[in-house]
């Protein structure tokens, strides 16, 4: 007996994040849709949109780059979705400044999906393009000599899941503008100080809605996936961090997205950045290592409530 009660009494408790993933049960449906978006660019910068939120973006130097981001978690239900593409000129490079773009400027997004009930179910959905001055014919886009460019069009996604996210909220565009950021200025500031102080447990309850529709929407609930092992053992290493800085907010402007119910920060220092960040510890190519980590963090104020909550 006295061998029982020794061990049960040295049980370590479950820790917030844990609990957060706990008892998940994998979905099931006859057709579970996941919908990425894929941009090749050369020649400039850009900011890719779904349904308000930002979902992707490239600030850096690189030359030609592709990426695929899954952006399952900007949509809500079925029906029509909307992508605003954003381009912006390289400015300062190593060899001279391009405050326009040039004809060289070029980028292609694409939205396709697939079935994770089906093998080989790849399939292509729409396609925007602008092509460099070199290939393009009399009909299509032309930036060059253009400071900047945006480009909205839509597409029909269809999903098995419905989530409320953002679509019940109230019009934050609709509030005393002043008001409405010394709100938002006072949430992410109270948010940083969870951070650096290490408050795992007020931190889960923040984040909870936003996480549980992230796994719904992006990955059916699979546990298993590495997508969302990476992400929770990224949350773990941010409240294990042995290294932890305050940083104050970027200058910054407001931005809004899923029709001005959610809203949030971004940097106007720091190009493409989130005008909220902290310092922490991270492991980098199996070393740890001192950084400063932005993130975009999206607030909405449901409907029946004035209080900012996280969205995404």
């Amino acid at each position: 007996m006295l061998l029982v009660l020794t061990a049960c009494g040295q049980t370590k408790e479950m820790r917030p994040i844990d609990k957060l993933y706990s008892n998940i049960q994998p979905l099931q449906y006859k057709s579970m849709n996941r919908y990425f978006i894929e941009a090749n660019q050369s020649g400039c910068f850009y900011e890719l949109y779904v349904n308000g939120r930002m979902v992707f973006n490239l600030f850096k130097q690189v030359g030609l780059m592709g990426h695929t981001t899954c952006i399952n978690d900007a949509i809500l239900k079925s029906g029509m979705q909307e992508v605003t593409v954003k381009l912006y000129p390289l400015g300062q490079t190593e060899v001279e400044r391009f405050d326009t773009f040039t004809k060289n400027a070029r980028i292609e997004v694409k939205i396709e999906k697939y079935d994770t009930q089906v093998e080989d179910s790849d399939e292509k959905v729409v396609t925007f393009k602008i092509p460099e001055a070199s290939t393009r014919s009399k009909n299509d886009i032309k930036i060059e000599g253009l400071p900047y460019y945006e480009h909205t069009f839509t597409f029909y996604a269809e999903v098995p899941y419905e989530v409320t996210g953002w679509s019940e909220s109230q019009d934050l565009t609709k509030m005393d503008q002043k008001q409405l950021e010394k709100e938002v200025v006072a949430f992410y500031n109270n948010f940083g100080d969870i951070i650096y102080n290490q408050n795992e447990k007020t931190w889960v309850e923040m984040v909870r809605k936003r996480e549980l529709e992230i796994l719904k929407t992006e990955l059916y609930n699979n546990m298993k996936n590495s997508t969302i092992l990476d992400r929770i053992e990224g949350f773990k290493q941010m409240f294990n961090s042995t290294f932890k800085r305050k940083v104050p907010l970027d200058k910054y402007k407001m931005i809004f997205g899923g029709k001005g119910r959610i809203v949030a920060l971004k940097s106007i220092e720091r190009t493409g950045r989130a005008a909220f960040s902290f310092g922490i510890n991270d492991t980098y190519l199996g070393k740890k290592r001192k950084t400063r980590i932005s993130r975009y963090i999206y607030l909405h104020k449901p409907k029946g409530s004035n209080k900012l909550e996280i969205i995404r």
